[in-house]
């Protein structure tokens, strides 16, 4: 069960927005009420891959008093489909209200649902205050009439409609003091400080055991001329509609049934924050890393979005978007963007060749390949070069590496952002051998031969390297961030297994590092600490992103499976992470985006790998699936998911005396299949045979 025990401190983000849309409203909910913020200014006016910090144009504030008392949240939480949907509740003696919110049609529509008990006549203020702008956004403080409508005023179009109160009793202009609607500026005398009136109050009268709703109107783009067209609209219509969207969204990929519907709605709120997250960018589209402070994309976690949307079965928003990452190239044939965020960070190459593999693997797309390997090829000759040219280097651990680069991830050189690392050195590495593969599935003789060449020699230079600079501590050793610095982080400390694939797991580094990362450095949570900028904080994303993934490539399937519930339980009620944090439960040490791409990645990464891993040759079925979600006879199927046999179906289940299992896939499996039960009492593993078969069914017995 999933108790959200270590979720940070509040304010917690959900960042309202329909799929893939432009228009995003931020909204921050604590105790106190509801924080909201967006921008007029949107990604559509960036340069691709450029790292640009939006400011917010309009922050306001909903607050509520029942009977002149302030009232407070007591709890607060997502719609149960996963949609970015958001409720928060509040209840006192004889009264409870509920708040909604999501992003529909028209905008943003804030529902107020309450309702009164007993023998009391209740007076309810709900007041949406604009924070940040100029001494008065109400409109009826000077026509007398609009008291349910905020302008903009100033900093942008006056006319510009930033909320419309509907469904009120009144709307009184003196807020919690009462009022008749009336305008009061003909009674300011001279001399007194005028009211600044930048809010609408809504006031709902309670008669004993009533209920009422009301309801804030946040428009996308709408004139003071076309108020009628926002008073007019049927928000219970828009925000039905808006929720039907957002289903049919999560429910036209690839669907999962687990027995535990946490673990199920976690995924499903995950696979929503993508599409919050993918938009317009430029003339493109692709996927932001978050939704405030990062809301600008690389090709990193981004480009990793849109090879998990390529295998959940939205290959078409992938093929649209590929090209914002892998049609970037420098006339020296370095495939990063040098003029974008990504610049001189070295590694973010491995997820462009990997895309294109990945594409390949999963569509059979000749033609996509052929197009992206002339860019890859290009890639791998500029990397042979910049190592060759540090081959002098007079720094012994640097020769034959790629030369100076931006680490990220918390990775530092000492007290410099820039140095040769060893994590973005493994990934370049493993982009050269996806190029290499890529010409022998084209059948490029002459490049097969120049690139295994180049190959050999950056991977031998590479593991000299690792070796020679290993830290060595307490009678084990490990791989550091940077050559002849301090360890820093432990981001990409076992890249040199995977994705590299030049070290093996019982390798005494690889074996050292995860000694280290296992005794020394896990929170009371149940995540590692020290993975990201923060020493002792918690890069969430990275236990299931990178340690989970590359534990299940090493067979320590128990040690993968262990990071998901932890990572579950570190959210916000609303599924969303923050970028970084403290350890500790409730922290308020908080870094980053406060909704942020990489942690929902890693959770919806974490299931395909737990239902379908190809590794060295290999399929591995269900290897990181818990023993929990098969009890009681629960069924555990996956439907759609794409894999390099087309559209793979499975199931499995627990009955009298054997676990039942079947598998379908559009194209026969090949190679070595080997399908995981896991159990309470330890995994049991069953070779199938499964070659020229596209439907299979075996019980295993118990």
């Amino acid at each position: 069960m999933i108790r959200h025990d270590y979720t940070f401190a509040p304010p917690h983000r959900m960042t309202l927005s329909r799929p893939s849309a432009s228009e995003k409203l931020l909204a921050d909910v604590s105790a106190q009420g509801i924080s909201v913020a967006w921008s007029f200014q949107t990604p559509a006016g960036d340069v691709p891959l450029t790292w640009t910090n939006h400011a917010k144009d309009v922050t306001m504030y909903y607050g509520m008093y029942l009977d002149g008392e302030e009232l407070t949240f007591t709890k607060w939480y997502r719609h149960e489909s996963g949609a970015p949907y958001l409720f928060a509740e509040t209840e006192k003696e004889n009264f409870k209200m509920t708040v909604s919110a999501i992003a529909c049609k028209t905008g943003v529509i804030i529902k107020t649902e309450s309702e009164s008990f007993g023998d009391l006549k209740r007076k309810l203020h709900l007041q949406l205050s604009h924070t940040n702008g100029w001494v008065i956004s109400n409109q009826g403080w000077i026509d007398g009439k609009n008291n349910h409508v905020l302008l903009k005023m100033n900093g942008g179009r006056a006319d510009r409609i930033l909320a419309v109160g509907k469904g009120a009793d009144d709307y009184v202009m003196y807020g919690l003091s009462g009022g008749t609607g009336e305008v009061p500026m003909a009674n300011v005398k001279y001399g007194v400080k005028p009211h600044s009136m930048k809010k609408i109050t809504s006031l709902f009268v309670l008669e004993p055991n009533q209920k009422k709703i009301g309801y804030y109107i946040i428009p996308y783009e709408k004139y003071f001329a076309e108020i009628s067209s926002v008073e007019e609209i049927d928000c219970e219509i828009e925000m039905a509609e808006a929720l039907t969207e957002w289903v049919a969204l999560l429910d036209r990929g690839t669907k999962f049934t687990i027995g535990d519907s946490d673990v199920l709605h976690g995924y499903r709120a995950c696979l929503a924050d993508l599409f919050v997250m993918r938009e317009k960018i430029g003339d493109c589209t692709g996927v932001c890393c978050g939704t405030d402070f990062y809301r600008s994309a690389n090709s990193g976690e981004p480009l990793e979005t849109e090879i998990l949307f390529d295998t959940l079965g939205y290959g078409e928003e992938a093929l649209a978007d590929y090209p914002m990452y892998l049609n970037v190239e420098e006339e020296n044939g370095s495939w990063i963007c040098s003029k974008g965020w990504e610049h001189e960070i070295w590694g973010v190459v491995y997820n462009k060749a990997n895309a294109v593999m990945t594409h390949y693997f999963l569509t059979e797309d000749r033609a996509f390949l052929e197009k992206y390997y002339e860019k890859m090829y290009r890639s791998t000759l500029f990397h042979d070069r910049s190592r060759l040219a540090t081959k002098q280097s007079a720094v012994k651990g640097e020769r034959g590496l790629l030369p100076r680069g931006m680490g990220d991830c918390g990775m530092m050189n000492g007290a410099d952002y820039y140095g040769v690392f060893y994590s973005i050195n493994c990934q370049a590495l493993a982009a050269d051998r996806l190029t290499l593969e890529a010409a022998e599935i084209l059948g490029k003789t002459e490049d097969v031969i120049a690139l295994r060449k180049m190959y050999e020699r950056a991977k031998d230079d590479l593991l000299l390297s690792i070796r020679e600079n290993a830290v060595r501590e307490d009678g084990y050793i490990r791989m550091p961030s940077v050559v002849t610095a301090p360890p820093t982080c432990l981001y990409g400390s076992l890249f040199g297994f995977w994705p590299a694939e030049i070290l093996e797991k019982e390798d005494p580094i690889i074996a050292g590092t995860l000694q280290y990362t296992e005794s020394r450095s896990i929170s009371e949570g149940g995540l590692p600490m020290g993975t990201g900028w923060m020493k002792d904080g918690l890069w969430v994303a990275m236990a299931l992103g990178c340690l989970a993934r590359t534990y299940l490539r090493m067979g320590l399937y128990e040690k993968a499976r262990a990071y998901l519930y932890p990572t579950l339980n570190h959210a916000s009620p609303f599924v969303t992470y923050c970028e970084e944090r403290g350890w500790e439960k409730n922290s308020e040490r908080i870094s980053g985006d406060k909704q942020h791409l990489w942690t929902p990645l890693s959770v919806c990464q974490y299931m395909v790998d737990a239902v379908y891993l190809s590794f060295t040759g290999e399929n591995h079925l269900l290897a990181g699936i818990c023993p929990e979600w098969l009890e009681n006879g629960a069924l555990f199927a996956v439907e759609n998911l794409k894999t390099p046999f087309g559209n793979m179906t499975l199931s499995i289940q627990k009955e009298t005396e054997a676990y039942c299992f079947s598998v379908e896939t559009e194209r026969p499996m090949t190679g070595k299949t080997v399908l995981h039960i896991p159990c309470a009492e330890g995994d049991q593993e069953q070779v199938l045979d499964v070659e020229g078969k596209t439907k299979l069914m075996v019980c295993v017995p118990f």
